[in-house]
């Protein structure tokens, strides 16, 4: 029973469950559109025009769902911050599992398409990804160490990967085997609003949130230090003070140097200063990369539905189950190359993973080099997980809501400007070169080295650069 306890009050569960019911949906959604534009397009156009009606949908439907939660994101990281770490993830869950719920209906009683729409808007105003995702780095930074964070931000997207993978392989299957006679999808649409309750339920009653400090409260471990001292020398005699005064001391030195300083009202960030321009680096890195990786991402599962690879729902689902294991095998790449190489040559091997990797897409014609293509980009999530690890150690544990909301919004709005741009490349070139948006995401996501680069050069010799 404990055993239990402890596991659900782990954030990565959370993040499994909500990835699985994310999958199931997903898969549901394209393959409802597609038969939906292919019914309206066989008397008068064929495949070309509905690729063109499928992403017309697409478009309309990531701009509404990436948008609308960029006005509530902010406040609920805020609130987050001075409240509990909770709400910014089970307020985001919740309006998942209204929202999503919505495309079972549309399945069942034969909606309009356009339904998914105020779906898309229902699921922006309580958060949406983008308030949910800021909420668990927030909450995972807040219960890892500095040394371990990069691993314990990567273990959650690791989590994530792994139950899209199981998610989208089971997908496919259920989706022609789970079959309710109202209409197609409808059973593996059951299963994943099962998965949100499951995933809603976990997080308001399994995470404990830490508890927040008053302003005029000490900071991190070392203040617990000076708490555990003062009580101890309440009653005790001055030799017993004296060894306490000694331990508390020992202790004190093997704590990080952000953390060997109290945190006060005279002194709110103990001694340590920041680099705002490391910090401006790392998003701009970020957003450059976040750039490429989602405007190819949002062309894929279009690209794979007609020729040349003209995939089904089963393969369909191997095909995103191979995105997620790049999760998996970004981990343990962090997991063994973090002994040896700095967090800046972490996020510089992943960037180029993928922006080799979306080369060779641009000249897939056949299925196995589609998984060449994926395979090649091995280390490709490692990026986005340790440039947030790295801007967490810049800053107090009281901001990481904030500043990881910030960085999502951006990254946000980055992916609906991506979005919108690669769609309509990919709707104007689809005819004579389709893949001319694969050869764009594999330069712009390049581009990011750089300030990872001026970010290393910053930090290895910060000497040569004042007010760090």
């Amino acid at each position: 029973m404990e055993m239990c306890r402890k596991l659900f009050s782990l954030v990565e569960v959370v993040v499994g469950l909500h990835q699985i019911a994310g999958a199931f949906y997903d898969t549901s959604l394209l393959m409802l559109v597609r038969d939906r534009c292919s019914s309206n397009s066989t008397t008068s156009g064929g495949r070309d025009q509905q690729q063109e009606a499928i992403s017309r949908f697409y478009m309309i439907y990531l701009l509404l769902l990436r948008i609308t939660p960029l006005f509530f994101t902010f406040f609920l990281a805020k609130l987050g911050d001075q409240r509990s770490r909770k709400i910014t993830i089970y307020v985001p869950l919740l309006g998942y599992l209204v929202s999503r719920s919505l495309l079972l209906f549309v399945i069942l009683f034969h909606w309009p398409l356009e339904v998914m729409f105020a779906t898309a808007l229902v699921n922006g105003l309580t958060g949406g990804f983008t308030a949910f995702w800021a909420g668990v780095m927030a909450f995972a930074s807040d219960t890892s160490s500095q040394e371990k964070r990069s691993i314990r931000l990567n273990r959650v997207e690791l989590t994530y990967g792994v139950a899209g993978m199981i998610g989208s392989m089971a997908s496919g299957h259920l989706f022609i085997v789970f079959k309710i006679s109202l209409g197609r999808g409808a059973g593996l649409m059951v299963a994943s609003c099962v998965f949100y309750a499951l995933t809603l339920v976990c997080s308001f009653l399994g995470l404990k949130s830490s508890p927040k400090q008053t302003p005029s409260g000490s900071h991190g471990y070392g203040s617990l230090l000076d708490q555990a001292q003062q009580e101890s020398d309440n009653g005790a005699n001055p030799e017993d003070q004296a060894d306490n005064a000694t331990w508390n001391q020992s202790q004190r030195s093997r704590l990080p140097d952000n953390q060997n300083n109290p945190v006060t009202q005279d002194n709110p960030r103990g001694d340590v200063s920041v680099d705002k321009a490391i910090i401006a680096l790392l998003f701009a890195a970020g957003v450059l990369y976040d750039l490429g990786v989602s405007g190819g991402a949002d062309v894929l599962p279009i690209f794979v539905l007609k020729d040349p690879l003209n995939w089904n729902a089963v393969w369909v689902g191997y095909g995103n189950a191979t995105g997620y294991a790049l999760f998996l095998t970004s981990f343990l790449g962090v997991l063994f190359f973090s002994k040896w190489l700095k967090d800046t040559s972490l996020i510089v091997m992943g960037m180029v993973s993928f922006s080799t990797g979306m080369l060779i897409m641009a000249f897939v014609e056949w299925t196995f080099l589609y998984f060449i293509a994926r395979a090649v980009m091995i280390f490709a999530l490692i990026p986005m997980a340790t440039i947030r690890s790295v801007i967490s150690k810049q800053i107090k544990d009281t901001s990481y809501g904030k500043l990881f909301a910030m960085l999502q919004i951006l990254l946000t709005l980055t992916g609906v400007i991506a979005s919108t741009a690669f769609l309509n490349i990919y709707n104007s070139t689809q005819d004579w070169y389709p893949s001319v948006c694969f050869s764009l995401s594999s330069a712009i996501s390049c581009l990011g080295v750089i300030p990872i680069m001026m970010v290393e050069r910053r930090l290895s010799n910060p000497a040569a650069f004042p007010g760090y």
